[in-house]
């Protein structure tokens, strides 16, 4: 070994020295423990206690992993011992598969089995039977799923491309991951039914009801579909397209992982990778099934769509101008960002390195995704006498936001990025000789994007897959920054969840926030206010309205007889009856009227208060007409005595008169008549 070779083997030691106290010191790395029976990607490191990761090694471990060979293989064998995958039966009340068809499950169940040491194996879900395997990951539940998948039945043809290709990447995909330990859940799918109609993916529809039924919490989705048609002549006929969707606006839903992508493919394949925004070429798949239920996925497919071939009896595996280039590259990605999401429980900051040679006015610029805002730390190290310029550019502006220029041999940068999405690293060498170099850098990422790194999402225990990882309606950071506890939906354990209790105001942390005997869970229940003792405000807390008088503590009035609870206690009525003492009189109207609502004689002559009211007598008056006999005595009780007595003597004496009259004129007419 000459001396330049040692020297340069020393400069790297010496990086690599660096990297860790760097990381050390700005907080990133931390112990990790050990792992279970799968493997950790090669790469992963520690130091002085430190813990990092190695993602190029990772990244370049899976990629010459992924086999151009097998995938071709693998579709060849599919099309050519099992074409013209169909149903006999189109009709999906009464699917009938071609035995073809069955055979095909068959395979590639068989397949799978031997990919995975037999570990893993499909079954058949939804009326269409579609062919799911899941490999439970090992983080804590609940995991998020991760969803990969490809079509397995076809048109009446052999289907090499139309759904051959797709069934080949998921089955090399599971291969390639399968000494990765994993920490959440692999679905892997094989959709079946797909073809039966022209515009819809029904075995993809009933696959996401499948999913939403039985409450599988996905992260993301990766759908292969056409991948083999690759012309340089056609408009992006030399490209991958990926399309993407979702209804939540946030970065990392809608564009990380794909930016993710087009970064791997740039650093370790061919830059084939581009993301799209024409969604309608997705609208036959699991991924587009997927997005109209608001769940993330990616349709993955090749740039030019259709091709001349596919849904053909020309779609063969060996068609002139279908290459297995571009599915190895798109089936590599997919591991690569699967192995990058791996690492979450042991990594704090995955680094990434990069050597080779600069001549005087060279350029060298590399791709990084930049998921929260954070440290990056690069460190640029060369051997030779000349000046190096070292750039962080931010991509979609194309501003430089970070820049040194150093002779020493050494330059490091750490630059605080305020911006989530892609960034590059450009060195230059703007001096007079040519040189070597090693580039390293490092950064926090944030997979769900609430703005908590996974390190930190790891110590906390919570889950760097989702937002809200108690599913309590609060985003973690936002628990955070409460004090209340994001891996628990109800913090204080009161029965109320968080987010009910932070919309009403009440603590997330006190079990009775207005400390009214009332536990902010059971007023979530009861429909009373958690902060206030007496919701109704009708005088009486909301404790003895529950527990003492069995009223309504949030409305005044329970018994709507228009007297507020508190003024019937208070008075001794009854708040639970608008009449009090049952005589048919409102205890409102008693009130009003001045009569006494907890007796049914007001005035105690004998006759009830409705009595009396109904015929117009004095209800607080023994003697209504003041005659001196009590009114339930009185023979008229409206009439003094002496206005009925006085008419009854004149009438007498009338009578008298007319009696007396009627005798003198008797006597007279007969003492006339003895006269003659």
């Amino acid at each position: 070994m000459n001396a330049q070779r040692l020297r340069a083997l020393a400069v790297g030691v010496a990086l690599f020295l660096t990297l860790g106290q760097l990381l050390a010191y700005s907080g990133f790395a931390q112990p990790i423990d050990s792992v279970g029976d799968r493997k950790k990607p090669e790469g992963h490191s520690v130091l002085s206690g430190q813990s990092i990761a190695n993602m190029t090694e990772i990244f370049e471990s899976v990629w010459d992993e992924t086999s151009e060979y097998s995938l071709g293989n693998l579709t060849k064998e599919l099309t050519e011992q099992y074409p013209s995958r169909i149903w006999d039966s189109q009709n999906p009340d009464d699917l009938e598969p071609s035995q073809n068809l069955i055979d095909a499950w068959w395979w590639a169940n068989e397949t799978l089995l031997n990919y995975t040491d037999n570990e893993l194996g499909f079954k058949h879900v939804t009326e269409y039977e579609s062919l799911v395997a899941i490999r439970n990951g090992t983080g804590p539940a609940p995991r998020p799923a991760i969803v990969v998948s490809g079509m397995i039945d076809s048109d009446n043809n052999p289907g090499a491309n139309d759904a051959g290709i797709s069934v080949a990447a998921v089955l090399e995909l599971a291969r390639v991951i399968n000494d990765y330990e994993l920490n959440f859940d692999l679905y892997l799918v094989l959709i079946n039914g797909a073809h039966i109609e022209e515009d819809v993916d029904l075995g993809g529809r009933a696959l996401v009801e499948w999913l939403e039924e039985n409450e599988v919490k996905t992260y993301t989705t990766f759908a292969f579909d056409r991948l083999l048609f690759h012309r340089s002549q056609y408009v992006y006929g030399n490209l991958i397209s990926l399309r993407s969707f979702s209804k939540n606006e946030l970065y990392h839903q809608n564009s990380w992982i794909p930016d993710l992508m087009i970064d791997l493919s740039s650093t370790f394949g061919h830059s084939w990778i581009q993301q799209v925004g024409d969604l309608d070429t997705a609208e036959r798949s699991l991924a587009f099934e997927m997005w109209q239920v608001g769940r993330p996925a990616i349709h993955v497919a090749q740039g030019f769509f259709p091709d001349p071939y596919a849904s053909s009896e020309d779609d063969t595996w060996d068609r002139q101008y279908y290459s297995f280039q571009k599915p190895k590259e798109a089936v590599a990605i997919v591991a690569c960002v699967l192995a990058n999401l791996a690492m979450i429980e042991v990594d704090t900051a995955g680094y990434r390195y990069y050597q080779g040679a600069l001549y005087p006015t060279n350029i060298s610029s590399h791709t990084f995704t930049v998921s929260i805002s954070s440290f990056v730390n690069v460190s640029l190290s060369w051997i030779n006498d000349t000046t190096m310029q070292a750039s962080i550019i931010e991509d979609e502006s194309g501003s430089v936001v970070y820049q040194r220029i150093e002779s020493d041999g050494f330059i490091q940068l750490k630059y605080l990025s305020m911006n989530v999405g892609p960034h590059k690293i450009r060195i230059e060498n703007i001096g007079t000789n040519g040189t070597q170099f090693w580039l390293n850098f490092t950064q926090l990422e944030d997979f769900d994007g609430d703005t908590l790194s996974n390190h930190y999402e790891f110590l906390l225990n919570t889950s760097p897959f989702f937002l809200d990882s108690d599913f309590d309606g609060l985003d973690d950071d936002f628990e955070v920054s409460l004090g209340s506890d994001p891996t628990e939906a109800d913090s204080d354990g009161d029965g109320a969840l968080d987010y009910y209790e932070y919309t009403t105001g009440s603590s997330l942390l006190l079990t009775d926030t207005d400390s009214d005997g009332i536990s902010d869970g059971q007023e979530a229940e009861l429909g009373t206010s958690p902060i206030k003792v007496d919701t109704d405000g009708d005088g009486i807390s909301d404790f003895d309205e529950w527990q003492v008088y069995h009223t309504d503590p949030t409305r005044k009035d329970t018994d709507g007889d228009g007297l507020d609870d508190g003024f019937e206690i208070e008075f001794g009525l009854d708040p639970l009856s608008p009449d009090t003492d049952g005589d048919s009189l409102s205890d409102l109207f008693e009130v009003l009227n001045g009569l006494n609502p907890l007796s049914p004689d007001t005035d105690g002559d004998g006759l009830s208060d409705a009595y009396e009211v109904e015929y117009c007598l004095s209800p607080t008056n023994r003697d209504t007409d003041f005659d001196g006999l009590p009114d339930g005595i009185d023979w008229d009780p409206h009439e003094h005595w002496i206005s009925v007595v006085a008419p009854v003597g004149l009438l007498s004496i009338i009578m008298l008169a007319v009696i007396y009259s009627l005798m003198k004129y008797d006597i007279y007419t007969r003492m006339d008549e003895q006269e003659d």
